[in-house]
């Protein structure tokens, strides 16, 4: 695995828990748009969740799917953290940390530092290879 290969995992994990977080948010609506069950009449739904105790059993099961992709981010970014940290040069962790960690896109990277957007790109490839010499990463 190459040093972007191990820093872009946390970009994807904050997409999967933005994707759980999504899923959530459709299954709450889903359980407060729920209307009370005719029992007298045929059942007929076009929706995926068929009756309030279904609805309340995947919403659990949504919520449990955030908290996980929760503390599967959190600790990609807590070993992250660790092994940026053993960079020497100060510029480097910083356009490591703006990029991967906290989010921001090269554009903003580069007006926290000062520089331009090119010169930023040219010393990402620069951090990435002293990332990849200090970082011991799996």
């Amino acid at each position: 695995m190459t040093a972007k290969e191990y820093l872009r995992r946390i970009r994807d994990a904050e997409s999967d828990l933005r994707s759980a977080e999504l899923d959530y948010q459709r299954a709450r609506d889903d359980v407060i748009n729920l209307k009370a069950i005719e029992y007298d009449k045929d059942r007929v739904s076009n929706s995926h969740i068929g009756d309030l105790s279904d609805a309340i059993a995947a919403l659990e099961q949504y919520a449990e799917d955030v908290n996980a992709q929760w503390d599967r981010m959190i600790a990609l970014r807590k070993a992250a953290k660790v092994l940026i940290d053993r960079v020497p040069d100060g510029r480097y962790r910083a356009i490591l940390l703006g990029r991967y960690l906290y989010g921001q896109s090269w554009e903003q990277v580069a007006v926290g530092l000062g520089y331009t957007y090119r010169h930023v790109l040219w010393m990402h490839g620069k951090a990435l290879q002293s990332f990849a010499v200090f970082g011991k990463f799996s």
